[in-house]
């Protein structure tokens, strides 16, 4: 077996029975799911390659309480997840040679589909607007008597920046000074921007851009 297909499917089968473990011990002692030191240590798992196993623990056994799958208790481990998945997931695509990629200079600085360019601009552009609006409302409302009714669910947040509205996000943080004070927006944003970035580098060396 090729080494590094060995080694992802020994992290996620490690994450899965971790996440599996965090949870009977939180349901245990609820304290600990209380604990920043847990969130934190949790998020490891993924980051190292484990999404796939994260992501499956954590719709298996949050499926097995009440409530919403993604809630603000375990928002921070989905995102993580999620966003660390598309960063293995490239990684994966590369290292198999499922694209040929042409990582040059001049690759990246010439050559590109004006025409899908443009296509990508604007949807940049409008997911940007749409995620600053989201975060201003959502800011409003928690200024107005805070009806939870109308508030802006954090993994609705959090999807919007990740989909591209990162900049936006961020352009609201610092302007309504919203979500300032939560660790995974304002670690988040800057990392989903980034792999934004990332993404469309990678489409470009690929020849899709």
């Amino acid at each position: 077996m090729d080494p590094f297909l060995g080694y992802l499917i020994a992290v996620n089968v490690l994450a899965f029975v971790a996440f599996v473990i965090d949870f009977l011990l939180c349901a245990w002692k609820p304290a600990l799911g209380d604990s920043t030191a847990n969130s934190l240590i949790m998020n490891v798992f993924p980051i190292v390659g484990g999404a796939l196993g994260t992501l499956l623990a954590l719709f298996l056994l949050t499926g097995l309480r009440r409530g919403r799958r993604m809630n603000k208790g375990n928002v921070a481990w989905w995102f993580t997840a999620l966003a660390c998945l598309v960063v293995w997931g490239l990684v994966t695509v590369a290292r198999f040679g499922f694209v040929s990629l042409d990582m040059s200079l001049d690759k990246v600085f010439f050559g590109w589909d004006l025409g899908k360019l443009k296509v990508l601009g604007i949807y940049l552009v409008v997911a940007n607007v749409v995620t600053f609006a989201a975060f201003a409302w959502d800011k409003h409302v928690a200024a107005s008597g805070n009806d939870y009714g109308r508030r802006v669910p954090e993994a609705r947040l959090l999807g919007l920046s990740l989909v591209g509205g990162s900049l936006g996000g961020l352009l609201a943080m610092g302007i309504v000074r919203h979500k300032t004070r939560k660790w995974y927006f304002v670690w988040g944003l800057p990392l989903f921007l980034v792999l934004d970035l990332a993404l469309v580098l990678f489409a470009h060396a690929a020849g899709l851009i």
